[in-house]
This record gives C-alpha cells, sequence and structure tokens, in this order.
C-alpha cells in the first residue's frame, strides 16, 4: 500500500476544503442540456465548473470527445492544474483518498476524520465532501466506490507533478 502525503505539493489538504453538493458529472450533463452555456448553469453547478476549470481548452476537447470519454479527459485535465489554484471538487477526490488509504474505509471513518481535523464541525459538511469526492473520482476512475485508490498510475502522477 502506497502512502499518500497530507500535502498536495504544496497544497495543505486541511484548509479550504468547502463542502459542495454539485458532482463533475452532473454538471456535465446540465452543460449538455444547455450547449455549454456558462452563463445558464446554476450556482452549486458553477462551483462544480470553476473546480474543474473548465475552460475553453478543455471545453472544446470536451465538445470533440465521446461523451464516454470525458471523464478521461477530465482526470488528464486535473494533471495539469497548479494544486493551489485547486478548489473544492478537486481536493475532494484526493481527500478521500487520502483517508480511505492511509486511515480507513467508509464514511464514519472519513467524518471522523473532517471532525478531528477541524476541516468541518459538521457532520452534513463532511457528507457533502465524501458524496463529492467519492462520486467524482469514481466518475472519473480514480477511486473505487469505497473511495479506495483504483488508478495508482494517476495518482502518482498526481502527487509528483508528473504529467
Amino acid at each position: 500500500m502506497t502512502y499518500l502525503p497530507d500535502n498536495l505539493r504544496g497544497r495543505n489538504i486541511y484548509s479550504k476544503v468547502i463542502p459542495t453538493v454539485c458532482n463533475v458529472k452532473n454538471m456535465l450533463d446540465k452543460l449538455t442540456k444547455i450547449s455549454f452555456d456558462y452563463q445558464k448553469i446554476k450556482q452549486w453547478e458553477r462551483r462544480s465548473y470553476d473546480a474543474y476549470q473548465i475552460n475553453k481548452t478543455i471545453e472544446a476537447q470536451l465538445l470533440k470527445a465521446n461523451k464516454d470519454d470525458w471523464g478521461y479527459k477530465i482526470k488528464e485535465h486535473i494533471l495539469h492544474i497548479d494544486p493551489l489554484e485547486m478548489k473544492a471538487n478537486i481536493i475532494d477526490i484526493y481527500l478521500v483518498a487520502y483517508v480511505t488509504n492511509n486511515i480507513g474505509i467508509g464514511f464514519d471513518v472519513f467524518a471522523n476524520f473532517i471532525i478531528e481535523n477541524n476541516i468541518s464541525r459538521k457532520i452534513g459538511s463532511a457528507r457533502n465532501i465524501w458524496q463529492v469526492g467519492k462520486g467524482d473520482g469514481v466518475y472519473l476512475n480514480i477511486l473505487h466506490d469505497n473511495g479506495v485508490v483504483k488508478d495508482w498510475d494517476f495518482m502518482i502522477k498526481w502527487i509528483s507533478g508528473k504529467k
């Protein structure tokens, strides 16, 4: 088992973790329905859009790609985002992987970690972080359904900064 560091290339995983409610799959599905018009998405969907830095470059790649390849495209895009600029959704994936790999599996273990480390004092916030992190991680084929790392090649590149 590989140990995951609590610092992702300078990004402390204990700070600036904001609970979100929209996962990347739902955000992409909504964008599809509205022809990728950012102005038409809801505030909670914008948080996911902004977290994943869906800019013109990645947006153009998604529009050209088969929808089944979107997860792969987003996952590769993550490797080009500076961890210091990563927002909640992406860090949520890493946080779920960190806890399940280094401490234990399951929501209760995760929630205890969130509360004990003052990431949040609210169980509902811990649940949102867990659901979005695990959901996005599964959608992007980074995590198994229980939050355990599935794609170690990706994870090692993410930690090391090698693309």
